[in-house]
């Protein structure tokens, strides 16, 4: 039940901001709004005001604000059709930057109300690198790879990058500037998190999400691992240290309901961070972490849909509503900061999946006004409408195609 009533109420909001990004533009340039709907289907709910009707539908997911002349002819002063090429991308483009905006808010109240990390080292395991090569707690990062560094997140993508195995560290003490050549940590993992019982972590474990090589071996939620290698573990420091001494794969043994099950599983290697850096409660930090976080989501689609192009990500990286639903449920019982955390990043995906030049997205149309501009004439109404339904007809079967992969990964089959 959580699960439904958490991914209702984000799903709503998000759609809510990018319809009445719309709306509002629509409003400000003079277009007559004929109704601003949220959700699908069969009418709730609805009332009229100032002529816009505003509705609520049945199914939660999407919705709509139906504009004068947006796709039938109309040549009247409060149509679409007859506004400028730069108001009618205004309206076009405000849905999406709406949505960009709401991923900027969210952030910063997460970094007013609980505090980001900045560059000021707190923690260091006086066994890793960074301490033997001189750092210690107090101690200011100023650069990595010459990279200005004020958040934590400036550090972490700096370091999990396994593109390079050392990187550059420029830090600050006492006045002074210091830099060192640091060689990275890496780890062995399965993509496994541990059972916290009383405080303490345990050999029950759960796949880190559907992606890792523990969940497409067919490790599920509440095995426990009781053998690695044929080597009986019973802490979860045994269990890491006993994958930490395998090659490229590993032998896990669980106890499922009280029978033993074998899995071969492929090891992967992921950088460990043996560091952390103090909690920070100023404006700077909380302004410039937000900041951050939401360009760098954007800029991580652009290289997710690269990576997809290049054929560097298969389908199975992609995820639809079923994997979506499943995410909002684990974060909504993980607590209101990791729910608040995945609505931005949802957020900054729609946005950016609806600039995309694709018929029936805004981009699309973003992309007919340029035609536009380049011709001196608009295609007419009834070939733009019959290309964004093509388009609509895409979406639809692709959508369908990620629903159906999704039911494979949730279910397993």
């Amino acid at each position: 039940m959580i699960t439904l009533i958490a991914s209702i109420l984000v799903f709503s909001a998000i759609v809510l901001v990018h319809e009445y990004g719309h709306y509002k533009a629509a409003k400000s340039v003079g277009i007559k709004v004929y109704e601003f709907a949220i959700g699908m289907g069969p009418t709730l709910f609805k009332k009229e005001k100032g002529g816009t009707i505003y509705s609520l539908r049945a199914i939660p997911i999407g919705g709509f604000v139906q504009m004068e002349g947006e796709e039938e002819e109309s040549r009247t002063p409060t149509s679409f059709g007859t506004k400028s090429i730069a108001q009618r991308a205004k309206v076009i483009a405000s849905g999406p930057v709406m949505n960009f905006v709401l991923a900027l808010l969210i952030f910063l109240v997460i970094a007013f109300s609980y505090g980001v990390y900045g560059n000021h080292v707190d923690y260091i395991d006086e066994s890793s690198n960074e301490y033997k090569a001189g750092l210690r707690p107090g101690d200011k990062i100023i650069s990595i790879n010459g990279n200005r560094t004020y958040i934590w997140e400036d550090i972490f993508y700096e370091l999990i990058s396994q593109e390079k195995d050392s990187y550059t560290l420029k830090y600050e003490r006492n006045g002074q500037i210091k830099e060192a050549v640091i060689d990275k940590h890496f780890r062995k993992i399965i993509g496994v998190t541990s059972t916290i019982v009383n405080g303490q972590t345990t050999t029950t474990v759960s796949p880190t999400d559907m992606t890792s090589p523990a969940y497409k071996a067919g490790i599920m939620d509440g095995d426990k691992v009781v053998k690695i290698n044929d080597v009986p573990v019973n802490t979860w420091n045994e269990l890491t240290s006993q994958i930490e001494k395998s090659n490229k794969t590993v032998k896990v043994t669980v106890d499922r309901d009280g029978k033993l099950i074998d899995f071969n599983i492929d090891l992967i290697e992921q950088v460990s961070l043996r560091f952390n850096t103090r909690l920070e409660r100023s404006f700077v930090t909380a302004v410039a972490s937000s900041m951050y976080k939401t360009v760098y989501y954007i800029e991580l689609m652009f290289v997710t849909i690269q990576k997809l192009i290049t054929g560097q990500l298969g389908s199975d990286a992609i995820g639809g509503p079923v994997m979506v639903i499943s995410m909002v449920g684990e974060a909504a019982e993980s607590g209101i900061l990791s729910l608040l955390s995945l609505a931005a990043f949802i957020s900054i995906n729609l946005g950016f999946m609806n600039l995309l030049p694709i018929p029936a997205l805004d981009g699309s149309k973003l992309v007919f006004l340029a035609i536009e501009g380049i011709r001196g004439k608009a295609l007419p109404v009834e070939k733009e409408g019959y290309i964004h339904f093509i388009g609509f007809v895409f979406l639809i079967g692709l959508m369908i195609f990620i629903t159906y992969k999704d039911i494979l990964r949730v279910f397993r089959i």
